[in-house]
């Protein structure tokens, strides 16, 4: 986010940044301010929303296109831990829709998890690190499976390394590990907390665990859900001031039922209810969260203390970097995925490849969310 320039775009590229205006030729749409033009926002960690689920084959590609009012240009499909066969046939049905956000390859959540941190997910979907499971879903997966979540005591350090030589970026989460086990995870590659503070031990002082490895650790990246219910404010905040080289990686953990009138519907072989703001079991434990990235963006100004344009960067080029892709920036020669937002931030156009793929507009209806876990 630059302050008072002027942007050309052309072929999908960024070709100009200038202080002063450019020439813009024929035919060219122009877009005026005031507002702020910055990166497109990642969400690295999505599930489904407005009934849309990442698990039922298809529909992917309607998400793609849901998630450009958020001001989302890529995200990662995450998939959840599931009987094998449902998770090959998730990974194998990973497609975008060529209008709408970039699918930047998958996010595994699972299923090398601990039973004893399973969130919401059923606990008999968990298990030890498999090889010849892992294989298959690399093998099956239609987009590249970028970022995987798992339990330090799950895996091995020669685990890690084969994780790691396919590419796969790993983020500690659903983990009962102690601060040993997880401070070992860390030296021996894994570069990321999923959820950070969820589906973990809390931080004790004489047994700190995973938080306490992690706040003790300013290198690891941390996913961030802010929308009140899974961290509060203080301990954000405390997050993000102990990152160092490490990025606070803002994401929506979004389910199917996000954004679906109150009541109950089923996901992932259990009931989840909307009420308000939040998605939970029947038991009242937080299932997801209904959380849009925008919205985080802003609240990361007002609960964080960040200024706008840090706020961005923990939506956009925080979370590219956090996978291993080049944070790009709004600069001559980067991808023009763009989200132009109003002074408040929220998104008023966004743009994916130079050309506009949403405006701002009214309200959707809601499918009925379903899985093929369930």
């Amino acid at each position: 986010m630059l302050p008072r320039r002027h942007v050309l775009v052309a072929n999908g590229i960024v070709t100009a940044v200038s202080p002063t205006p450019i020439e813009t030729p024929a035919g060219a749409l122009v877009v005026d301010g005031p507002g702020i033009l910055a990166q497109g926002f990642v969400d690295t960690h999505v599930h489904g929303r407005r009934g849309l689920d990442v698990m039922r084959p298809g529909d992917v590609a309607a998400l793609s296109l849901e998630l450009l009012a958020q001001g989302v240009t890529g995200f990662l499909p995450t998939v959840v831990a599931a009987p094998p066969d449902d998770v090959l046939t998730a990974l194998a049905s990973v497609q975008g829709d060529p209008r709408g956000a970039r699918v930047l390859g998958v996010h595994a959540e699972g299923p090398f998890l601990s039973p004893e941190q399973p969130g919401m997910f059923p606990s008999d979907a968990f298990r030890d690190y498999d090889p010849a499971l892992w294989r298959e879903m690399r093998m099956a997966a239609a987009a590249r499976i970028r970022l995987m979540t798992v339990a330090a005591e799950r895996l091995t350090t020669a685990h890690i390394d084969e994780l790691r030589a396919a590419g796969v970026t790993l983020s500690l989460g659903h983990t009962n590990a102690t601060h040993e086990q997880a401070s070992a995870a860390f030296d021996a590659g894994v570069t990321r907390v999923t959820h950070a503070y969820n589906a973990m031990p809390g931080f004790h002082h004489r047994a700190p665990g995973a938080v306490g490895a992690l706040l003790d650790r300013g290198d690891i990246d941390a996913e961030l859900i802010l929308d009140g219910l899974h961290v509060a404010r203080a301990p954000a905040r405390l997050l993000a001031a102990t990152r160092t080289t490490g990025r606070i990686v803002l994401v929506s953990d979004s389910v199917p039922p996000a954004a679906c009138p109150p009541g109950d519907y089923p996901w992932a072989g259990r009931r989840l209810r909307v009420a308000e703001n939040s998605v939970r079991l029947t038991s009242g434990r937080l299932a997801g969260s209904a959380l849009t990235l925008d919205a985080a963006v802003r609240r990361a100004v007002a609960w964080l203390g960040v200024a706008p344009a840090a706020a961005l960067h923990m939506a956009s080029e925080n979370p590219r970097a956090s996978i291993g892709l080049d944070p790009a920036g709004l600069k001559t020669g980067a991808a023009a995925d763009l989200v132009l937002l109003d002074p408040h931030l929220h998104p008023r156009l966004t743009l994916v490849s130079g050309v506009v793929r949403w405006r701002r507009n009214g309200p959707k209806h809601c499918a009925n969310a379903a899985s093929a876990a369930d």
